[in-house]
């Protein structure tokens, strides 16, 4: 099967008004956390990318593809982001992975084309790292495919802007049954006193959270009880960051909770995969 090529950030291919992408939000992307060129929970959103694809029956990009079109993208770095200093092994970015549909035939893998970029961390996610206020949305804003990572991102963009609005740094999704979900850019989890619980709702299978969770996650309603009594927000340029406030509320922060979080913050820098530009991509 002949995939098409990728395209990177120096020269983006025009899209058609009528591309799947532009008129439906077609499309599945993944964000991962770049710590100067090492990259955090690599494999991770990979598996998830192609697990996706696979189970909606689309094409899907290889998996050396993904990998040789991120560290291109990592060779377009202004070249001080390239030498051994401290500092730029410290310095953080997002590397965003696009798999976006072109044209209309989707079973057509060259309907199919990958974009990689890097960009700067959002103000936002920065603030949030330092604590969550979080905003409850109103129950008709939803995901449409909350299972997928999907670029149909309308409900998460407007639900954001709704929380800043209000002077929150998340806005956080609830279910029919007014139970807490996930939030637009991370997932939630209720501390329950070191019982870790997550929604039993859809919700996207977040690669950050499932670092933290282990394969025994336990699943159950979200309450606003719970969650003021302590609740973590997970995600990959957020890492992980104590929930705050709920609605202008105050939530318990207990120490333990406080403790985890730092080790686990801890733990995904010393984890990130080095992924080096090979020399002849870099700039001179």
């Amino acid at each position: 099967m002949q995939l098409p090529k990728h395209r990177d950030s120096r020269s983006p291919a025009r899209l058609p008004f009528d591309a799947p992408v532009v008129e439906r939000g077609v499309g599945l992307f993944e964000t991962v956390l770049l710590i100067g060129q090492r990259a955090v929970l690599w494999d991770g959103h990979v598996d998830r990318l192609l697990t996706s694809l696979n189970q909606l029956g689309l094409p899907a990009p290889e998996r050396t593809q993904l990998t040789t079109a991120a560290r291109r993208a990592i060779s377009r770095l202004p070249a001080s982001s390239h030498d051994n200093s401290v500092a730029d092994f410290q310095k953080e970015s997002g590397l965003r992975l696009s798999w976006i549909a072109v044209a209309a035939d989707l079973d057509n893998p060259s309907a199919w084309r990958l974009d990689v970029s890097v960009r700067p961390i959002p103000k936002l996610t920065t603030e949030r790292r330092s604590g969550g206020h979080g905003i409850s949305l109103p129950l008709e804003l939803c995901r449409d495919t909350p299972m997928v990572k999907s670029t149909s991102y309308f409900s998460a963009v407007l639900g954001l802007q709704k929380a800043h609005k209000l002077g929150g740094n998340e806005g956080l999704f609830r279910a029919p049954d007014g139970s807490y979900t996930e939030g637009t850019a991370t997932a939630l989890v209720a501390w329950d006193d070191g019982r870790l619980l997550q929604s039993q709702h859809p919700i996207l299978p977040s690669v950050t959270a499932a670092a933290w969770l282990g394969p025994s996650a336990r699943h159950g309603l979200l309450s606003r009880e719970l969650l003021t009594g302590g609740a973590i927000l997970l995600g990959s340029l957020t890492k992980a960051t104590p929930l705050l406030q709920l609605d202008g509320v105050a939530c318990r922060v207990p120490p333990l909770m406080l403790e985890k979080i730092a080790l686990f913050n801890r733990q995904l820098t010393e984890g990130a995969v080095l992924l080096p530009a090979p020399q002849h991509w870099r700039r001179r």
